[in-house]
Formats: C-alpha cells, structure tokens, sequence
C-alpha cells in the first residue's frame, strides 16, 4: 500500500505532481536541491489551492489539509517513500545517478518512477541498482488537471512495480 511519495525535482511538471498527489491524500515530499526553485514551487502549490477554494472546487479546511501533508526539502536524506518519481533534468546522466543515491537509503521495495517523456526508460533502468523497481510514469501537464499517465515497462520492469505504479495512478484519479 503506497502512503509516501517523493517527487524530486520542483519545477512546473514536479511542483504540479506534488500538489496531485497531496491533493489525492498520500503524503508527499517534494525535493529540489535550490532553495530558490523549491520556495518558487510552495508559494505556486498555495497560489493553485487558493484559486481553487476561490472557485468553490476545494474547500479552506482541504487546502490546508493538502499542505499538511507535503514536506518541502533540499536535503536528500529525506526523500524516503514508497514510491519516488523524478521530475528533473532531461539527462539520463542526472536521472541514474540520482537513482542509484536514492536506491542506497531507501528501502528495497521503493520504487522509481521517472516522468521523462524524451528518454528510454530502459537505457535509464539498466544502469540503475534494483532495475527491476524502475517504471516510466509520464505526467501531462498540468498534472493536476490532465488525468492522463502513461505507464512506460521496461524489459526489467517487475509485475509488482507495474501494479503499484498503476495503483497509484488510480489513487490520484488518472488513468
């Protein structure tokens, strides 16, 4: 059962990720090494909520519920979850490296999720610790609105990490 994410990296597409999954209920760590970029995304994710009660689709109590349950952080060590789904760079150099760090302090069940939509998610998977724990989850932006995700398998992909993946997306209301 998923209760964690981790989305790293919060630009538009992670930041977005981040409020749909807290809107959804699961509790969320978004990740940004710039203090800058990861301050950017909690003042755009309040401002999303906020326009949101204005228009009656959320409720005050809702909005604060929802950024109760996301943990803004520069710090690594606290990207621990169930589930972590990338959202930085298109460079696979970035994505396996920043992998393999996450892959040592988690647990063995974690899974990695990357929302690349440009790369192969296999050439990504073979060069990471545990490959089989590696899936394509591709957002469309915003993520918070477009309820579609394409699941990407690669040829190391378990079934476990496929219906967790799939779960998830269920949870959050995509399809």
């Amino acid at each position: 059962m998923i209760q964690t994410i981790c989305i790293c990296g919060a630009g538009t597409m992670g930041s977005s990720i981040a409020q749909a999954a807290a809107q959804s209920g699961f509790y969320t760590i978004l990740y940004e090494l710039n203090a800058a970029i990861l301050e950017k995304a909690k003042a755009s994710i309040e401002n999303n909520l906020q326009k949101l009660v204005e228009k009656c689709k959320l409720t005050a109590a809702e909005k604060i519920k929802t950024l109760e349950r996301i943990q803004f952080t520069n710090d690594l060590h606290h990207c621990l979850a169930d589930v972590i789904i990338e959202a930085i760079v298109e460079k696979p150099e970035a994505k396996i490296a920043l992998f393999n760090q996450l892959a040592e302090i988690n647990h063995s069940e974690t899974v990695f999720a990357t929302n690349t939509s440009s790369l192969s998610v296999t050439k990504i998977a073979e060069k990471v610790m545990s490959p089989q724990r590696v899936i394509g989850m591709h957002f469309f932006n915003p993520a918070t609105i477009m309820k579609l995700v394409e699941v990407v398998n690669t040829p190391f992909t378990n079934e476990q990490t496929t219906q967790i993946i799939l779960e998830l997306a269920a949870g959050m209301g995509k399809t």
